[in-house]
């Protein structure tokens, strides 16, 4: 058994808010990141066996102005990226339009239950949570109690709940220089 293998989960919907936020304060924050460059970063000389970026897919409701329209081909072309990363797997969750605002389905049970099943398939050893969303300690408990796996959570600073910072194994704190800009082609949009 290797030790450092690591798995980074990425809850792309719950921090990009938060970098969305941080980006108005200040510019060295990036919204449209790289997910394989900070998995890289996070892992340091550990062997990154997966990452797995958690997101939803934008509603079709923004094709409705050209605001939208031009937004939405964004988020596609980004996600459309992303999934051309090696070793990187997107997971898409559900947008519930009967309520508003929209409200996104599916994610953290889908991270839950992928950190646990890999933790029982022993297929990491330590795994990373990009995420500050409480939620998860449904995920990170189990992971370490059952399974004795090691868990980091990357938080950001005034962005995350005490519960999800104190049951890390590792908390770490967030930093501009782990969120690279993702290159990708925007300007015929």
């Amino acid at each position: 058994m290797n030790p450092s293998r690591v798995a980074v989960f990425i809850d792309n919907s719950n921090i990009y808010k938060v970098l969305k936020e941080l980006k108005k304060l200040d510019k060295q924050w990036v919204c449209s990141y790289n997910p394989l460059n900070l998995a890289q970063k996070l892992a340091g000389d550990r062997t990154l066996v997966g990452t797995y970026f958690y997101c939803t897919p934008p509603p079709a409701y923004m094709l409705q102005t050209p605001e939208g329209k031009r937004a939405y081909s964004i988020q596609t072309r980004y996600y459309t990226e992303i999934q051309k990363l090696p070793g990187v797997e997107v997971k898409f969750g559900d947008l519930q339009m009967s309520e508003q605002p929209p409200k996104e389905k599916n994610l953290d049970t889908q991270l839950t239950a992928n950190m646990i099943q890999f933790a029982a398939e022993n297929k990491f050893d330590t795994a990373i949570l990009v995420a500050s969303d409480r939620d998860y300690i449904s995920a990170i408990k189990p992971t370490k109690e059952s399974f004795g796996k090691k868990v980091e959570v990357l938080y950001f600073k005034d962005h995350v709940s005490a519960s999800l910072w104190q049951i890390a194994d590792v908390p770490r704190k967030a930093r501009p220089k782990f969120f690279e800009q993702l290159k990708f082609k925007t300007d015929d949009l």
